[in-house]
């Protein structure tokens, strides 16, 4: 190896060095009384916060990989790579079971916090452990999902950086919510999801369904003379799938709407946040495209809390969202606003009465006569 080359590398083990000295080091600070105390900052207390894991990580990849290359890796304490959290998430009788490896207990505590845990499993502890809290983050947007929607015995976990989702969904109908919470998480993940089977009394009602289709070749002459003349004249239910249809379009848009971008509120206030307008704004120009459609704003909310300041509450956040359409140019007469407080829920709330899923403003579309 050339002496250039030599000078480059040994600069770059200088650098890395550097920031691992500055990121572990022990200050002191003198205290009032004139003693001193000794106070460590490590990557998790630093001024970049928890956010420092991830790059203590990428240096000390890089920081081994030049150690190595000069042979001081072998008896150098600075050689030993940090390696993330495993983590596990159990769900056994309607609540959530944590296991995992984690740094220290504290660590452990932290991540409870975030995502919401029901029950401490076994945790083991390892010095090196770190965490990584953009993924945890991301994480925390499918606790909810995973509580309401998955039959006991199913599992969320962290294994090298990947997130392993595997269960049995308590209903069909939950697979297209959690597709859609799966993809605005971002998150590298591996799925392994059933939908549960229909029950014999779901699979008779369909047989049932099929076999009342009339077959063509079963019509009589005289039954199809009658009904050429009927084709003849509009009958009323054509008018009412006409009107059906321009409902349903709506409804599916504003729907798609909602779906991709909730209505939220500002914490603990009943005004709609800034990322909830533009959702707003797509509301009132379907509205606005047809005078003759209505929609009936519903407030709900979980069961934390007294019944009638829920109830409240859900009827001040529809009156809120009924503002800002007629703001927008929507009539008045097009739009009713209902707070159900916690009368409707789509999910189980925990045992603190808390559900993401419950907490939510649906539009319900009609036409007007």
């Amino acid at each position: 190896m050339s002496l250039g080359k030599k000078v480059f590398f040994l600069l770059i083990a200088l650098v890395i060095l550097i920031a691992y000295t500055v990121a572990t080091f022990d200050y002191k600070t003198i205290l009032s009384k004139g003693e001193n105390e000794t106070t460590s900052f490590t990557s998790e207390d630093t001024m970049f916060g928890e956010y420092a894991d991830s790059a203590m990580l990428k240096i000390n990849e890089l920081k081994s990989s030049a150690l190595k290359s000069f042979g001081l890796d072998k008896d150098d304490k600075l050689a030993q790579n940090k390696e993330p959290i495993t983590l596990e998430l159990l769900k056994d009788n309607g609540i959530i079971l944590m296991n995992g490896t984690f740094k220290d207990e504290e660590q452990a505590k932290s991540i409870v916090e975030l995502l919401n845990i029901n029950r401490n499993g076994e945790y083991t502890f390892e010095e090196n452990r770190v965490k990584d809290v953009v993924l945890l983050n991301k994480l925390s947007l499918l606790i909810d999902s995973f509580k309401e929607f998955f039959a006991d015995g199913s599992k969320l976990a962290i294994e090298n950086g990947k997130v392993l989702l595997s269960g049995e969904l308590k209903d069909s109908n939950f697979k297209p919510v959690l597709d859609s919470i799966i993809a605005k998480s971002n998150l590298d993940m591996i799925t392994d999801i059933k939908e549960p089977l229909k029950s014999n009394t779901e699979t008779i009602i369909d047989n049932i369904t099929k076999s009342s289709v009339p077959k063509v070749k079963e019509v009589s002459s005289e039954s199809e003379d009658k009904l050429n003349e009927l084709e003849k004249i509009t009958p009323k239910k054509e008018i009412i799938k006409v009107k059906s249809k321009l409902v349903q379009d709506a409804q599916n848009s504003i729907n798609n709407l909602t779906s991709n971008n909730k209505i939220t509120f500002k914490r603990r206030s009943t005004n709609i946040t800034e990322e909830s307008k533009e959702t707003v704004k797509e509301i009132a120009n379907i509205l606005l495209s047809n005078s003759k459609l209505t929609v009936e704003i519903a407030g709900h909310t979980d069961s934390r809390g007294r019944a009638s300041l829920n109830k409240e509450i859900s009827q001040d956040r529809a009156n809120s969202v009924k503002a800002a359409l007629v703001s927008l140019g929507v009539s008045s007469k097009q739009i009713k606003a209902v707070g159900y407080g916690e009368d409707f829920p789509i999910a189980k709330d925990d045992a603190q009465g808390l559900s993401e899923v419950n907490r939510r403003v649906e539009f319900i579309v009609g036409e007007s006569k």
